[in-house]
């Protein structure tokens, strides 16, 4: 009986290492995938921020040009907010 408790004894050392060297793995692998997660978090942040900033010019430009189309041609464009106008107050009448 003496030699049984020696093959449990080793068999739970296995079993321990290889319970540890799972647990091991498990947690590599997690420490993994977050550091994966924040390098894909930081990479969207800054590819939101670069589009952000080109929507913001391009909507700066629209903007002057805009200006720039008044200034040059104020009676047209006062024609063209008032018909906008006039078609947004019938659209709104109908409800």
């Amino acid at each position: 009986m003496k030699g049984y408790g020696i093959v449990s004894q080793t068999n739970y050392q296995y079993t321990t290492g290889a319970e540890d060297q799972a647990a091991q793995g498990i947690n590599d692998a997690a420490h993994a995938a977050g550091a994966a997660l924040r390098d894909a978090t930081a990479q969207f942040r800054e590819a939101a921020s670069d589009i952000g900033a080109r929507v913001g010019r391009r909507a700066d430009d629209a903007v002057d040009h805009l200006a720039d189309r008044v200034q040059e041609q104020p009676v047209t464009s006062l024609l063209i907010a008032g018909g906008i106008g006039l078609v947004a107050g019938l659209l709104l009448a109908r409800r």
